[in-house]
């Protein structure tokens, strides 16, 4: 199998949900272009989908302590996007990662969300269903692929990771996809910056 392309955090172009949060944006970007972009632009055919779920807001994109702004509608149009093209992978992470976010409300709603999208959207090879509390499944795909992370926050020192994700893919993305992984899939920031 040839390499694929992923882009880490995938939805993380959107704008930030809380007021609080938006000055400090960059540091949770990391792609800047949409999802139909990273595909047909950037040869992406991996995305990174980090979800949570609450009693009062339902589903919301989110990485770590940032929420994007998008709808349940819009996540399923990108779906279908994807699904259509027949050759897409999909990573989905529980987005909760400390006690009061990983609920059994959170956990069920993880499970039921999975199981909806692995029904509905065939044609996307989905995989991953662990949470980012303990890094426990809460859904088990068929699938799952090898993956190489290759991105600031597994890759550099904390500072780079914590404020410069973009500068982390400015410096190192051309090198890492020209040298490429054995692994399946290899997960990038800012897929632009290639």
């Amino acid at each position: 199998m040839l390499m694929v392309l992923g882009s880490h955090n995938s939805w993380s172009y959107l704008p930030v949900k809380q007021w609080h949060f938006k000055p400090f944006a960059f540091t949770a970007r990391c792609q800047s272009k949409n999802i139909i972009t990273q595909y047909e632009q950037y040869g992406v055919r991996c995305f990174d989908l980090r979800v949570r779920f609450t009693p009062t807001e339902g589903i919301v994109i989110a990485h770590n302590m940032i929420e994007y702004n998008y709808s349940w509608l819009n996540i399923i149009d990108d779906l279908t996007y994807l699904n259509s093209k027949g050759d897409c992978y999909l990573r989905i992470l529980h987005e909760a990662r400390n006690k009061k976010q990983y609920t059994a409300f959170s956990r069920n709603a993880f499970k039921e969300f999975c199981y909806y999208i692995e029904t509905r959207f065939e044609h996307i090879n989905m995989w991953c269903g662990r949470n980012l509390y303990d890094w426990n499944f809460d859904y088990i795909f068929s699938k799952e692929p090898t993956c190489e992370e290759n991105y600031s926050s597994v890759k550099s020192p904390k500072l780079i990771d914590d404020w410069w994700p973009w500068l982390y893919a400015k410096t190192h993305n051309k090198k890492i996809v020209e040298k490429g992984t054995d692994k399946d899939i290899l997960l990038i920031d800012f897929v632009n910056l290639t």
